[in-house]
Formats: structure tokens, C-alpha cells, sequence
């Protein structure tokens, strides 16, 4: 289940690199990614390019919509393009929003962990085994923090790890699918995912691990 509610721009917790996406037209689906490097307080946000190189023609006085990922969902606003400054390098300066429209879809509480796990796409046989860890986990679904890019959001993908309750691990393949994507500075991707229904002794030892992690209250490690 899914709510709405409003934000103000502090609320987005963003941070300097982090991948954010901008809507040239935001009657149409089409969006970019760029990156977030700063701001003035109160009066404007400032984008640039991101990795990819890529960034939509925009003009001074644009309407456009920018959208990010939150720790609990999706968060999405409409702004004006300020001004556009291409020296040292193209930034985007955009009005401060004042209502953020955010969906939340996270409904369980989550804990942190560090669980060493190998992920696989279901949709690209050349993306498997890509090396990264679970960062925190619920009983829906697991932040994933990974070396590559692994998929898109509504795609599927395939976690290995080895989980472990009570002294006893057990290596599980667990389906799941890609809710969220973030692209850091540092060049490491993570992916909000959420479970997928699996076979019923999965699910036990899932649920068995999650509980017990909640129950310890600190951060779990399995080498």
C-alpha cells in the first residue's frame, strides 16, 4: 500500500552527486537523469550532468518537473529553469519548490544489515553476478547497495546471499523487484527492491532472519 504527502525541499535529504532526474515536459513521461551538485537556500536548486553526458535542451523560464528517490518512496515537484550558466560547466539553476508531492512506498520498518550477496538480471544474461550487499531489509523488500548497474525500476533481478538465524545459514535465491535507483558519486548504485512471493521455506528463513535482525537491534554481518 502506498500514501501520499507533502514535503518541503529539506525533507529530500539530498546530497551533492546524488542522481536526481529532470522532466523537459512534464505533460510527458520522457525524463533525464542529471546530477544534483547544491543550491541556494531558499531560492533555488542547481543541477548539471549526469554521468551519462546526456541533458535535455532546456530555455530561462522553462517549466519542467524534477524526480528523485526517497529513503521511503518517490518524491516529484515542478519548477521553472532560473537561469543556465555553462561555465566552468552547464548548471541548471531551478526555483525552490514550496510543495513536494511525495509517495511513500515503504509500509514496513526496516533494519540495517551488511549481507554480502551477488545479484543476476532475469532481463540481461550479461549483467550477473554483480558483487554488492544488503544495506537494510524488511520484511517487503531490501535497500541494495551494488559495484554496477544491475537493471531498471520494474525490472526483475535475482539476489544469492547467504542468511543466516540463530547459528544456522542457509544460501537462498530470492526474486525481486527493482522499486528504486540511485546512482551515487562515488559510482556505486542502490536499488530499492521489493520480495517477491518464493517458495514457502525461503520466505521462513527470510522473515527468520529480518526478525531476528530486528530483535538484535544493530547492524548484522554474515562472512
Amino acid at each position: 500500500m502506498s500514501s501520499h504527502e507533502i514535503l518541503q525541499f529539506d525533507d529530500l535529504d539530498l546530497h551533492v552527486g546524488n542522481i536526481v532526474q529532470i522532466h523537459p515536459n512534464p505533460k510527458e513521461s520522457t525524463r533525464f537523469d542529471c546530477t544534483y551538485i547544491g543550491g541556494i537556500p531558499g531560492e533555488a536548486v542547481i543541477v548539471s550532468v549526469s554521468p551519462t553526458g546526456e541533458f535535455p535542451v532546456v530555455k530561462e523560464g522553462q517549466k519542467v518537473a524534477i524526480r528523485t528517490s526517497t529513503a521511503i518512496g518517490i518524491a516529484m515537484f515542478p519548477t521553472t529553469v532560473l537561469f543556465i550558466s555553462e561555465i566552468p560547466t552547464l548548471m541548471v539553476y531551478l526555483d525552490i519548490p514550496q510543495a513536494i508531492k511525495h509517495k511513500s512506498v515503504r509500509t514496513a520498518m526496516r533494519v540495517e544489515v551488511s549481507l554480502p550477496i551477488l545479484v543476476s538480471s532475469t532481463v540481461d544474461r550479461s549483467l550477473r553476478g554483480i558483487t554488492g550487499k544488503i544495506a537494510d531489509i524488511s520484511v517487503s523488500g531490501a535497500g541494495l547497495l551494488l559495484e554496477r548497474s544491475v537493471g531498471e525500476v520494474g525490472e526483475k533481478v535475482e539476489i544469492k546471499g547467504k542468511f543466516e538465524v540463530a547459528g544456522i545459514q542457509r544460501l537462498l535465491s530470492i526474486e525481486v523487484m527493482i522499486r528504486s535507483k540511485i546512482q551515487r558519486s562515488n559510482g556505486d548504485f542502490f536499488y530499492g527492491v521489493e520480495f517477491l512471493k518464493g517458495s514457502e521455506d525461503k520466505m521462513l528463513v527470510l522473515f527468520g532472519y529480518v526478525f531476528n535482525a530486528m530483535a538484535i537491534g544493530k547492524i548484522q554481518s554474515v562472512r
